[in-house]
């Protein structure tokens, strides 16, 4: 190769690689705009929002996906199941709203990503201010959604989610959780992954409590499916909880990722090719069909027959009476 090829070869390199450069920093700095938060997505490196131990599915968070995250600014910002529920509002396969959020706001714990199930409102309306230390047995829950006020009662949800189970959420075991871990009550969303159910977060072994909308980084938005094993299997995470089929997805899909270019290639010159002679076949036609200069138009007459020209004998053309001019000087 040759000097001159070799310096067109790398600058056609370096172009593309400029391009793509390019591509991807506006791709991320819409996202960031969008999102309001960096990085705007996560990956999801457990099986506990699955709704198939096995297969994964487009529109349902597995193992492995990509999912893109929205910062919320108050707890108006989620819907919850239960509100979900209500007006028709579904997300990633189930109602209501899917957020990552921090276990009791500890900055230094991996975030969750699951659905937030309802909204409880500390009441303390009943508590009193003489108590010495802090008066548990009077704190009480307000349910907005379901318009339940002053109550320590169970919630219970039927059929919830995609497999229809029964939800019991205990009220009065949270009091007791503040109490034996001697900490002020409050309120916030009760959380559950979709393939946990029944099993509610708050409080999970004594450690978690509802989440405050504080502690909240953002709520899933969108997701690219499978391409975040990649990740995780350089980073040597668990992958056993990964369903079977994402492997295969995410290689057929960077299989066709990497064919399309090919495919343009071969097909785009021969696409052109056929532009460029069909372009040039209905210009030649155009041009055969104008009238060349100075040449008039042949009139016609309404029985299709040209103008000056008859179809009748000589004989038949001359007027009664009178004898053909060359007729008589043959004579």
């Amino acid at each position: 190769m040759d000097n001159n090829k070799l310096k067109k070869t790398l600058i056609d390199v370096g172009r593309d690689i400029l391009i793509a450069f390019t591509i991807v920093v506006i791709v991320m700095l819409v996202l960031w705009a969008y999102c309001g938060i960096w990085p705007p997505m996560v990956v999801v490196e457990s099986g506990s929002m699955q709704h198939s131990e096995d297969r994964s599915f487009v529109g349902v968070i597995d193992t492995g996906d990509m999912v893109f995250v929205k910062t919320v600014d108050s707890k108006d910002d989620v819907v919850t199941y239960v509100d979900g529920e209500a007006t028709n509002y579904a997300h990633y396969g189930a109602f209501g709203d899917v957020v990552i959020y921090r276990p009791n706001g500890d900055e230094g714990r991996v975030p969750i990503i699951h659905r937030a199930v309802i909204w409880l409102e500390l009441n303390d309306s009943a508590v009193s201010d003489d108590f010495n230390g802090i008066d548990y047995a009077n704190y009480t829950f307000d349910i907005p959604s379901l318009g339940k006020y002053n109550t320590t009662d169970n919630i219970v949800l039927e059929n919830y989610g995609h497999e229809e189970e029964w939800v019991n959420i205990s009220l009065r075991s949270l009091i007791t959780y503040y109490d034996l871990m001697n900490k002020e009550p409050h309120g916030g969303f009760i959380t559950m992954g979709d393939n946990n159910a029944p099993y509610y977060d708050q409080p999970l072994n004594g450690s978690y409590e509802p989440v405050l909308p504080e502690w909240i980084v953002g709520k899933a938005v969108g997701e690219i499916p499978w391409f975040g094993l990649i990740k995780l299997k350089v980073t040597g995470t668990d992958l056993t909880e990964a369903p079977r089929n994402s492997w295969t997805n995410l290689f057929v899909t960077l299989f066709l990722i990497l064919l399309i270019p090919f495919l343009f290639d071969y097909f785009a010159p021969k696409v052109s090719k056929k532009m460029e002679e069909r372009k040039k076949s209905k210009s030649s036609t155009e041009k055969s069909e104008i009238p060349k200069e100075g040449a008039a138009p042949e009139d016609k007459h309404d029985d299709g027959s040209e103008a000056g020209i008859s179809d009748a004998s000589p004989a038949e053309n001359t007027p009664l009476g009178q004898t053909d001019n060359r007729q008589n000087k043959s004579e």
